[in-house]
């Protein structure tokens, strides 16, 4: 009996630390470039509807990141030596189906090895969980005074919720290390916000 209840409660104990991991997000990030663009003057703009309500937060947060490249906002279009444009779009609600082994038993109700109250079910079959999700995508895009093309960096995050300030800071901070270079491939970033300072680390990530 011992023994059952200590591997329930590292269940437990497993459950509150993924709690503590609510500040973490992965994010998925592919990045293109044409040529060395050096940093410089950019008037920056949006093809995304409907943003009116997030379009200052936003913009201050892609400016801040943008200037810790080197890159200065100027709200003169004429004057700019690029134009960044950028997309921010959230598709969903999706369905994601997962199966996982449940035990016969109908006083069970937790997933784990079958325990309830300490005791172990002996029979097993397939349940079937499904759980709603959203996919939001940021693309920005940099081009020269002639409107070719320059850059590209796109980062995508899956969200159990569709509030765009959830996710759109996360992005943004994987996006950082990408501007102006090619990734090759598209690459996996875990951010996590820092709960005291507020700021963003992006390092790579296994999944």
């Amino acid at each position: 009996m011992v023994k059952k209840f200590s591997v329930l409660f590292s269940f437990v104990l497993l459950l509150l630390q993924g709690c503590s991991m609510l500040n973490s997000r992965v994010v998925a990030v592919d990045s293109y470039s044409t040529m060395q663009a050096y940093a410089g003057t950019y008037y920056l703009s949006t093809n995304t509807p409907g943003l009116q309500l997030q379009q200052q937060s936003f913009e201050t947060i892609l400016q801040n990141m943008l200037q810790a490249k080197g890159y200065t906002r100027t709200f003169n279009q004429k004057g700019a030596l690029y134009n960044i444009v950028y997309n921010y779009k959230i598709k969903g609600p999706y369905t994601s189906i997962e199966s996982y082994p449940a035990p016969v038993n109908p006083w069970w109700n937790g997933p784990y090895d079958g325990i309830y109250n300490g005791f172990y079910g002996d029979m097993w079959m397939n349940s079937i969980s499904a759980s709603t999700y959203f996919v939001k995508r940021l693309e920005l895009s940099a081009f020269a005074k002639d409107n070719n093309a320059l850059w590209q960096v796109v980062g995508s995050l899956k969200s159990d919720d569709s509030d765009p300030r959830n996710g759109f800071p996360y992005i943004v901070s994987a996006l950082s290390n990408y501007i102006n270079t090619n990734s090759n491939k598209v690459v996996y970033l875990n951010v996590e916000k820092n709960s005291q300072t507020g700021q963003y680390t992006a390092t790579p990530s296994m999944w």
